[in-house]
């Protein structure tokens, strides 16, 4: 695994100051913070000589912890302060000393699975049609695929041991989409089915807090999306939700990003994951609880126009639009789009992961999603990607009506009102969820892992539950865009 060879580069347990001279696309593509930080680093961006000689003098320099620097970018560093640190390079072919560079670039999104096939072999593929058929042939091959899923849930069980940060299970959440992706490209079956049983502990341990975590630059929940996003009003900002994409669609509808660049970051769905109650949350900067309607979409684009003039911007500089062929407005400054095409596809999808997997690749061929960025880009907004809920892989066990306040697609929850008793199918298949950030008049019923309220022994995609691919979804921010690529 890549986390391994970056940690033998490392002189982790030999120094306490380390200068890793590497590229943006390495810090983004790899987890080299994560793996600096959980060994007691604490971890800086060198941005310039004058700012950071500040941060040297002040804290780095009299202190006795561990510091590590990251200089991402071709800049001048002080040779006086290059002195104090021991210097690491980590290239692209420190990486993958066995394949070509350039080639290696194509795949970054396969990193991981590339380094854990390059570790198995020692031959030499440093020609760029070597690397590329070693990359088409080995890497994708069922073989690779199938001892890659085992060795990663070897680690995402330890993984889930250790976690205990939100950030910490935005990472779990990552390498699960990605294990299920490369299973699906072969229609293998995983079981990660300890994953949501562990990631139902932090529910009940840290969920609640997500409200009061400080992030400026990603909403650790949804709700604090906008606040995030449009702080300045005299910008102009653009953000595209994708109603239903979870991190596994999203890796694979985001393979045919060609001249995109983008940063991939994750926030926290509402609980239950169904549409009204998140992606309004989402839109207004709410929580359920401050919602007049919370189980309905009525008030949504009037909740938003007023997050939106909050923020500063005016009633004309701000739409609400649905579709990726939305006309907007020259004089538009915050914008939001609704693309309902992903949770479509989940509502109708009979053929688990791997159908997923199709539809999404004919989504990402589509290039549908690509020309609504570019088209956004072009008009000078700063673009922004996100979902208001994921979807996971279900078995139906039958459905029910009693007592039921709501009646909603996402089959994986239940909203009681005036505290009407469970009924029987209820009992066996659901757990009471505790109604963080949610009104207290009623009482929520979320299915157990795996389970929904679909026909019985159907196999569905559905939402509207608390497993950790339903609630972590993808925060994706838009660098720029290269149109000729």
């Amino acid at each position: 695994m890549l986390d391994k060879t970056i940690s033998k580069l490392l002189p982790l347990d030999r120094e306490n100051r380390i200068m890793v001279f590497t590229t943006r696309e390495i810090k983004e593509a790899t987890v080299l913070c994560d793996i600096l930080t959980r060994t007691g680093f604490s971890v800086c961006e060198y941005r310039t000589a004058e700012s950071f000689r500040i941060v040297y003098e002040e804290r780095i320099k009299p202190g006795a912890g561990k510091n590590a620097v990251l200089v991402s970018a071709p800049i001048y560093v002080p040779y006086d302060i290059r002195q104090e640190f021991t210097e690491v390079t980590i290239e692209v072919a420190t990486l993958f000393p066995s394949l070509n560079p350039i080639s290696v670039m194509k795949y970054i999104q396969d990193w991981d699975i590339i380094s854990f096939a390059a570790e198995l072999s020692y031959s030499d593929y440093r020609q760029a049609q070597q690397t590329e058929q070693f990359i088409r042939e080995t890497v994708y091959g069922a073989e690779i695929i199938e001892r890659y899923c085992q060795a990663a849930v070897g680690d995402l069980s330890a993984a889930c041991e250790t976690a205990t940060s939100y950030k910490d299970w935005i990472q779990i959440a990552k390498a699960k989409a990605a294990v299920e992706y490369y299973a699906a490209m072969v229609n293998n079956k995983v079981d990660l089915f300890f994953v949501d049983e562990s990631f139902t502990r932090f529910i009940s341990d840290g969920y609640s807090r997500l409200s009061t975590e400080v992030n400026e630059a990603v909403p650790p929940i949804i709700t604090k999306t906008l606040s995030v996003i449009a702080k300045d009003s005299s910008e102009k900002i653009a953000l595209i939700v994708m109603d239903g994409m979870s991190l596994f669609d999203f890796k694979a509808v985001s393979r045919y990003f060609s001249g995109i660049d983008y940063d991939l970051n994750c926030s926290y769905a509402l609980i239950p994951t169904m549409t009204p109650i998140s992606r309004q949350s989402l839109l207004s900067g709410k929580y359920p609880r401050e919602l007049s309607k919370p189980f309905s979409l009525t008030d949504e684009e009037k909740e938003f126009m007023a997050k939106a003039g909050s923020l500063g911007y005016m009633s004309s500089q701000t739409e609400y639009l649905r579709g990726f062929d939305a006309e907007i407005s020259p004089m538009s400054k915050l914008v939001a789009i609704i693309i309902n095409e992903v949770d479509e596809i989940v509502h109708g999808q009979r053929q688990g992961r791997a159908g997923m997997l199709g539809d999404m690749d004919l989504l990402g061929k589509s290039e549908k999603l690509q020309s609504l960025i570019n088209r956004l880009v072009a008009l000078g907004f700063k673009v922004y990607i996100t979902s208001d809920h994921g979807n996971t892989l279900c078995t139906g066990v039958g459905g029910f009506r009693s007592g039921v306040e709501i009646e909603s697609r996402s089959k994986r929850m239940a909203v009681l009102k005036d505290f009407a008793e469970a009924n029987d199918i209820l009992t066996r298949n659901a757990v009471e969820y505790q109604g963080y950030y949610l009104s207290k008049d009623y009482r929520y019923l979320i299915c157990k892992n795996g389970v929904s309220f679909d026909n019985k022994g159907e196999t569905v995609m559905t939402h509207g539950g608390m497993s950790i691919d339903e609630v972590i979804v993808p925060f994706v921010s838009v660098r720029g865009v290269n149109q000729n690529v």
